[in-house]
């Protein structure tokens, strides 16, 4: 073939090839903006599609608003990726979403939060995904700011959560890696910033219908006086002093199904006092022991060290305490709360 006639064709290609990405950007982009609002209306009634971007690698739609009763989407870009190949075989290869905001309220679940991610189509898996929860809130508990990240080929999903309260309990500073195998996640080394001590530990659960769980837990330095305030047990009774030692609990679902500990409470101990007579009666009774010797006994008891267990026993949690001073020993035994429990 002649040179000139070679760079004829090589050049007519090139003009070809320039047509045609003007035509795709030119006349695709509002045929598929239409086609894509339509197929958005027909799932999502209160829905729009603001703007749209068509190259040769993939289709780029922006600023996607759905608006139901229930919850609230904006969705900053959505990116559709393809080649030659998989335009061929009606199919895709990878679909991204950036700056997702999912505004959730339905029952007693409220959510704030902001997810990316990219899906591989054809492996039916997830490339990486970044979620920032900024507030989570159900009847059992709040979770405020959770960072979570996870990408292809890492054996790890890292998190950070900034507080958790459960049942006026505060939990701050939550960081952990999880491996998730099946639909079994292992969390793993979890640690906590939990009653002004340090808590390290792990945390297993089933990601099915059933949400088995359960907690084990190694503590540190935890001050009793915040435990007392946070669970607004300071009008009945006061105690000052740290712990530490193991705690477990297991469940399934929002029922608790077992909680125990062990603690050993740090030098030089602190000072233990019963307010209420409401609850030295109970604790009597529960103790076998007389209200007159009880309420001697801890008008104002300084102990220098105890040991503390923490129980469950038919759906209410307590503590069995043992302590000892220059007074004399002290033991006694507290209900604190009724929690729910499963069923059998």
């Amino acid at each position: 073939m002649p040179r000139r006639i070679f760079v004829k064709i090589f050049f007519g290609f090139v003009i070809l090839v320039i047509i045609f990405s003007a035509g795709v950007y030119f006349f695709a982009k509002p045929i598929l903006l239409s086609v894509t609002q339509k197929e958005l209306h027909k799932v999502f009634k209160e829905s729009s599609v603001q703007g749209i971007k068509v190259t040769l690698d993939f289709a780029e739609f922006q600023n996607i608003k759905i608006r139901e009763k229930r919850f609230d989407v904006d969705i900053k870009k959505a990116r559709v990726y393809y080649d030659l190949r998989s335009i061929l075989n009606k199919k895709i290869n990878k679909a991204e979403a950036i700056d997702v905001d999912l505004n959730f309220d339905k029952d007693d679940i409220k959510i704030k939060a902001k997810v990316s991610l990219q899906l591989d189509m054809a492996a039916k898996s997830i490339d990486y995904i970044k979620l920032n929860v900024s507030s989570c809130k159900t009847n059992l508990f709040e979770i405020e700011g959770l960072i979570l990240s996870a990408s292809q080929g890492q054996d790890t999903v890292e998190f950070y959560i900034k507080g958790i309260n459960y049942n006026n309990l505060k939990v701050a500073d939550v960081m952990g890696k999880g491996e998730l195998k099946g639909k079994f996640l292992r969390i793993s080394p979890l640690l906590v910033s939990f009653l002004g001590g340090n808590v390290k530990g792990e945390f297993n659960i089933t990601l099915d219908q059933d949400m088995y769980y359960n907690l084990s837990l190694d503590t540190q330095g935890m001050e009793i006086r915040r435990f007392v305030d946070d669970m607004k047990f300071n009008e009945k009774f006061d105690m000052t002093g740290r712990l530490g030692g193991a705690f477990y609990l297991s469940g399934k679902g929002q029922d608790i199904k077992d909680i125990k500990g062990d603690f050993n409470t740090d030098a030089p101990g602190g000072v233990f006092i019963i307010k209420d007579k409401t609850f030295l009666e109970n604790a009597a009774k529960q103790s076998n022991q007389s209200l007159d010797k009880l309420v001697e006994s801890f008008k104002n008891y300084n102990y220098n060290n105890g040991i503390i267990k923490l129980f469950m026993e038919s759906g209410n949690i307590g503590l069995d305490l043992k302590l000892d001073g220059s007074a004399g020993k002290r033991n006694l035994i507290v209900i604190l709360h009724d929690f729910k429990k499963e069923k059998e």
